[in-house]
């Protein structure tokens, strides 16, 4: 057998938690910057289309294109990641890269047949998404959509580029590319805030800004893979037993999103039911209420999520069952110590958050109000969704992409039933927010009951110490950053009222957090003692 410099090699256990951590911290550090410009960015297509129909074709046109592109990045990472990172350790670089060549032309090949597809089938996809939207405002928005396919390519090639680029561990060159993915639509949503552009001309200048960024995306990813893209081979061997069983492993992953994006396509309907009257761009509310955490998610838990799976993939492969557990419980534990006082200050800080993040421009107080009650929702429903991405790599990195999609297919059912039903009874966009919230807590807690038996034992009573003490300290933060938001924001009416917000806001998430430091320190919480370690290296 034979490996590269660059090729994943056995990590010994005794390191394993501080690999995962650095490259956790690496690849955090982009999305961090990714979550930055996403902050600057959404603020201002609010600010430029405000709660208005507009902001409403934008979003549905932009979610149809990265439903399309989702579809092959979260089939290929977990059907190509295991077995590409195998295939350099036990077979060398240039075996491994004759099946990442044809993964790459039957990726091509795939999307030249999707995108025409989808471009004259965009009518129709569109409807799918829409109930009180007018004909008018549906045709604009089947513009934007076909104007976004621009952009299709070069996003599904970097979700395979991404996939190589972690099997040889260079998580951060990933990562930049996501970020200046997000700078394309920033530049975008600056120049038509500069130019003053009219409400009309705003919806294709932000559509070239997503194509812009779609180029960024791939850009720093061949410039990484710049020194291996020589093994490319451009012959596709059909009798590889690798792309059979890469298929295998793609079928459940493809239900699973079949699952997913028809979950997201069932949210957009329902939140353009006529039921719910309060807003003219409901679609466009929805989203803006789950941006925050949604970017939250982002940062660590989806950075975690990345970090640990060639590390999952490893103790698999060599059945450490002990080393797989720990790994597994420490990475949810980090969930848990981190988002748990996130949570409980997000929903006692709602509404000074929401009018330092949106209000500005179009996007009225009143719009920052219809917010409110979905982006609570939403928060109840963080640990769940940072809790979900560590679950599904531990069965992926075994191998059982099944399960997470029968599963998700069961709470997917599970969130329509309770999506529908608080619409019909009047609770209008928090009844969809609160119904993703339940569905995803009830998909974590499934995955965990049928992941516990391919575990060793656990540490019970030392983990239910440990919910205990982050429960504590949580709302001990929660309390201190909502007396704190209340006596220092600024007046109605005065100057720089945003910006002073903004640091109310700031100031009071700080110090609650802080508190929470000190005391997770004061009650000996490992993970406190582990960010000390980690940070005097």
């Amino acid at each position: 057998m034979t490996s590269t410099p660059d090729s994943p090699s056995q990590t010994p256990p005794s390191s394993t938690k501080r690999s995962i951590a650095r490259a956790t911290i690496g690849i955090g550090a982009f999305h961090m910057v990714r979550l930055l410009i996403g902050f600057a960015t959404q603020p201002l297509i609010a600010n430029n289309l405000g709660l208005l129909k507009q902001a409403d074709i934008y979003a549905v046109a932009t979610d149809i294109v990265s439903s399309l592109w989702l579809f092959f990045e979260k089939t290929i990472n977990g059907a190509i990641l295991p077995i590409f990172q195998r295939s350099l350790k036990q077979d060398g670089e240039s075996a491994a890269w004759k099946f990442a060549s044809a993964t790459l032309f039957i990726t091509l090949l795939a999307t030249i047949i999707v995108a025409p597809i989808a471009w004259f089938t965009m009518p129709t996809i569109v409807d799918l998404y829409s109930q009180k939207a007018s004909i008018d405002q549906r045709e604009l928005t089947v513009q934007i959509a076909r104007l976004g396919l621009s952009g299709l390519g070069f996003l599904t090639i970097s979700s395979l580029t991404y996939v190589y680029l972690n099997a040889y561990k260079r998580f951060a060159a990933a990562a930049l590319g996501d970020a200046l993915w997000k700078l394309g639509i920033l530049i975008s949503a600056v120049w038509a805030l500069v130019s003053h552009a009219p409400i009309h001309e705003v919806l294709p200048i932000l559509t070239y800004g997503f194509i812009l960024g779609s180029v960024l995306k791939l850009a720093p990813h061949l410039w990484a893979l710049r020194s291996h893209l020589r093994n490319i081979s451009f012959k596709i061997d059909w009798s590889d037993p690798r792309l059979k069983q890469a298929a295998l492993l793609a079928i459940p992953l493809f239900l699973g999103v079949v699952t997913s994006e028809g979950r997201d396509v069932f949210r957009n309907w329902i939140a353009d039911s006529p039921l719910i009257t309060n807003v003219e761009g409901s679609r466009a509310a929805l989203k803006f209420s789950r941006t925050i955490t949604s970017a939250l998610i982002q940062v660590f838990p989806y950075a975690l999520s990345i970090g640990i799976f060639p590390y999952l993939a490893d103790l698999a492969i060599n059945k450490d069952k002990e080393g797989f557990t720990e790994t597994i419980v420490g990475a949810l534990r980090a969930c848990l110590f981190v988002f748990a006082p996130i949570t409980a200050i997000l929903i006692v800080m709602q509404v000074p958050i929401l009018r330092a993040v949106w209000e500005g421009g179009r996007f009225t107080t009143k719009d920052t109000l219809v917010l409110a009650a979905p982006f609570t929702a939403y928060s109840l429903g963080l640990i769940g969704l940072a809790c979900e991405n560590v679950l599904n790599q531990s069965f992926y990195a075994q191998t059982k992409a099944w399960m997470p999609t029968v599963i998700g297919l069961g709470t997917t059912a599970l969130f329509i039933i309770a999506a529908t039903l608080g619409v019909n009874w009047g609770w209008g966009l928090a009844a969809i927010a609160g119904a993703e919230s339940l569905s995803k807590t009830v998909k974590c807690l499934t995955m965990w009951g049928m992941l516990r038996p391919s575990l060793s034992k656990l540490k019970t009573g030392e983990n239910m110490l440990f919910l205990g003490k982050i429960i504590v300290a949580s709302l001990v933060a929660a309390l201190l950053s909502r007396l704190l938001v209340g006596v220092i924001t600024p007046a109605e009416g005065v100057a720089r009222f945003k910006l002073k917000m903004l640091m109310a806001v700031g100031i009071a998430g700080m110090v609650g957090m802080i508190s929470y430091g000190a005391l997770s320190v004061l009650m000996r919480v490992e993970e406190m003692s582990f960010v000390n370690k980690l940070r005097r290296r």
